[in-house]
């Protein structure tokens, strides 16, 4: 038998993509991180993590520092491209 592949959405444009192709964050207290294993996460695609409006998007729907959420994007766009 042939297993399926998880569809995930993007949080920002709502492509829905296999979940390798996506990239997993989550909210710890204050922060965004990577995700961890436990809780709950969410899900961006390639594409809107290179957008510059992102960091505010995510800034506002989990109550974050716009810096902070800034800083990571910055960190998974250079993991990305390595």
């Amino acid at each position: 038998m042939r297993k399926s592949n998880p569809i995930r959405m993007c949080i920002s444009c709502r492509t829905r993509e296999s979940r390798q192709e996506l990239i997993r964050l989550q909210k710890d207290h204050s922060n965004l991180i990577r995700y961890s294993g436990t809780g709950r996460s969410f899900y961006l695609c390639t594409r809107c993590l290179e957008g510059q409006h992102i960091s505010k998007i995510i800034a506002g729907r989990e109550k974050l520092d716009v810096k902070s959420v800034e800083e990571l994007i910055k960190e998974l766009i250079d993991n990305v491209k390595n």
